[in-house]
């Protein structure tokens, strides 16, 4: 038998308005100052921390380095010193005066670095000038970082030559002991030097002479000095010219100009008239032969002597 469905009542209609407000109610709870719960924000993502290098030492000095000579040689430690591994992708010399550097050996190149890792560079010097070099050696790593020590250096190069050049003998009358000068001659450079030969070419070289020197088989530090002693004795008149060069292990050596005049020799005179000593010598007097005189007495002797003989015979 089906059954009649029943009618609601009163009392069950009264429960669902009130369940009804309830809820309308809790909706509009934020609009009367009840905050509502905030979702945070989520966690931002980490970047992994930058690379951390440094060199060992972070900065050298080459010295006084003779220019074009043998290469001066250093080397240098790269160590990583942050917490992340740094990878190396580059590794240049920069600065004015660079081109006096050259990397050598490395165990840099293309490495990554573990934290507290360190590789070597080698690094080598050899100036062409005699001036001062401050360049830097610089690694480059992760995400544009560089990293860099500095590299310093002198060249150095002697400059041996004479204090006044050239040297002026002035005019010397031709046969007379001739003049003599003394040539000093310095190292206005800022590496020691000097000459191992001094010799007089080219031009009228007989009319000059090196007497004595102490320049050569000797360095001569900066700002030092040293002599040369040279007599000029004109063989002819005119003005002679010649070279006194200086050949050593420093570039280019160095060539001082010797420079004089020759006259002619001029007779000493006394109140307008020559001395004895230039007047003209006389030349060899003739010789007369002298006949001896002749004994009459014994001519006829000897006359008769030999008519006798021829007689007897």
């Amino acid at each position: 038998m089906l059954s009649r469905r029943s009618k609601p009542t009163r009392a069950g209609i009264t429960s669902a308005a009130t369940l009804l407000a309830f809820c309308v109610a809790v909706l509009a709870l934020p609009a009367a100052g009840i905050a509502a719960p905030i979702e945070e924000p989520p966690a931002p993502i980490e970047e992994p921390a930058l690379p951390q290098l440094s060199f060992l030492p972070g900065n050298y000095d080459f010295g006084l380095q003779r220019t074009n000579s043998n290469a001066n040689q250093a080397t240098l430690q790269l160590r990583n010193d942050g917490e992340a591994i740094a990878p190396i992708y580059s590794l240049e010399i920069v600065g004015p005066g660079s081109n006096a550097f050259w990397l050598g050996q490395s165990s840099c190149f293309g490495a990554n670095l573990n934290p507290n890792d360190t590789c070597s560079v080698q690094v080598n010097f050899n100036p062409g000038e005699a001036i001062s070099y401050d360049v830097q050696l610089r690694a480059g790593s992760e995400r544009g970082t560089s990293f860099s020590a500095g590299l310093s250096g002198e060249g150095g190069r002697a400059i041996i030559g004479p204090v006044s050049d050239p040297a002026d003998f002035g005019a010397t009358a031709v046969g007379s002991p001739g003049v003599t000068r003394t040539i000093e001659v310095t190292n206005s450079g800022n590496y020691p030097g000097g000459a191992f030969i001094a010799v007089i070419a080219g031009g009228a070289v007989g009319s000059f002479q090196l007497l004595d020197e102490n320049c050569t088989g000797l360095l001569l530090d900066p700002e030092e000095t040293c002599t040369l002693l040279v007599n000029f004795r004109p063989l002819s008149s005119g003005v002679k010219t010649a070279r006194l060069g200086l050949f050593g292990d420093s570039e280019g050596g160095s060539q001082i100009t010797l420079t004089g005049i020759g006259t002619d020799a001029v007779a000493p005179q006394v109140n307008g008239l020559p001395t004895a000593a230039s007047a003209p010598t006389p030349g060899p007097r003739r010789k007369h032969r002298v006949r001896p005189r002749r004994n009459s007495s014994l001519h006829r002797y000897r006359r008769v002597s030999v008519s006798a003989l021829r007689w007897t015979h």
